[in-house]
């Protein structure tokens, strides 16, 4: 019994170890995110994300998107901005949508799950999300070729 309590105990302070270490890892790349060092931010986004923290997840699936520090690669950034969005990570929410809507960096278009996700960040007042949605219901720019 005692046994199992200290184990649990070392796991809980691991984990907030880690937490910790992913906040301060986090803040230093999003740091280089803001100034444009995309290389600089993508390695340590990567960590930190890889530790835990829900909004280095969500930045670093954006990264991936749209080849900022690295390759445009969308089943990576799905991954990342999903696992964003598991976390509680809100903003990740429109970026899924505008992925499956437009398909860029090779995500598969899924008209459904777009507008799915879209109206759930429209529904927590992203901007971006209810105009892609206005411009998808109007078939206006990228959309004027959508027969759905």
């Amino acid at each position: 019994m005692l046994n199992r309590l200290l184990s649990k105990l070392i796991t809980y302070a691991e984990s907030l170890q880690n937490k910790n270490k992913a906040v301060q890892i986090y803040d230093v790349a999003l740091a280089h995110y803001s100034s444009k060092k995309y290389r600089n931010a993508f390695p340590l986004m990567r960590e930190s994300a890889q530790l835990g923290d829900k909004n280095a997840m969500a930045i670093l699936g954006s990264m991936y998107l749209l080849g900022q520090g690295t390759y445009e690669n969308g089943e990576e950034s799905i991954k990342w901005l999903h696992k964003a969005v598991d976390a509680g990570q809100t903003d990740a929410i429109g970026v899924l949508g505008m992925a499956y809507a437009t398909g860029v960096a090779k995500v598969k278009k899924d008209k459904k799950l777009a507008l799915e996700f879209l109206n759930k960040a429209a529904e927590l007042g992203d901007q971006k999300s209810i105009k892609m949605l206005s411009m998808m219901q109007r078939k206006e720019g990228m959309f004027q070729q959508d027969n759905n």
